[in-house]
């Protein structure tokens, strides 16, 4: 059980994104059966629909975030020596740290104002704004971590920007006039 429940934290966020997703993917399918078999569509399977999608894209954003997926134009900062590409990185990563914290305030006092209530189901707005609270604290307590990885450990950070390009390796482009 204390195993479970430890990596249902370290996993939060690909969690609640997998959930949103299928959930989303459950509720549009069923109505699009509902509309084109029945001639029937439900406006709570949308409702819901857009609910799943709204808590798949803020947490799956935090997710990509803490293992460094998301795409970056990394060509200019590659081209550096490599003391200066973790120089930047680290700055990159203190920027990171300021821009995230600054929407987990906006987002906070965001869902603390909502006042509106979904259509079908009357669901306060402070629930699906809730979403974008989860993904930008969870973003800012990861890029706090890899800000302080990178001064206290840094193999550790330096690795956590190399396994991102690993996979991609084969795919290097060459600048003409240069040799691969």
């Amino acid at each position: 059980m204390r195993k479970n429940l430890r990596w249902l934290i370290l996993h939060i966020e690909e969690t609640i994104s997998v959930l949103g997703l299928s959930g989303m993917l459950l509720f549009t399918i069923f109505n699009v059966f509902m509309r084109y078999v029945f001639d029937s569509p439900k406006g709570w399977a949308t409702e819901l629909a857009v609910i799943c999608l709204v808590w798949a894209t803020f947490p799956g954003a935090a997710a990509c975030f803490k293992k460094n997926l998301h795409y970056g134009m990394d060509f200019l900062v590659n081209r550096l020596p490599s003391n200066l590409q973790y120089r930047l990185r680290q700055v990159l990563m203190a920027v990171c740290i300021v821009l995230f914290s600054l929407l987990a305030v906006v987002s906070i006092q965001f869902t603390i104002k909502a006042t509106k209530t979904t259509a079908f189901f009357m669901l306060s707005y402070k629930f699906i704004n809730s979403s974008a609270v989860v993904g930008f604290v969870s973003m800012s307590i990861h890029s706090m971590y890899y800000f302080y990885k990178s001064i206290k450990d840094p193999q550790y950070f330096r690795q956590f920007y190399s396994l991102a390009y690993e996979e991609t390796d084969d795919m290097k482009v060459s600048v003409k006039g240069e040799g691969r």
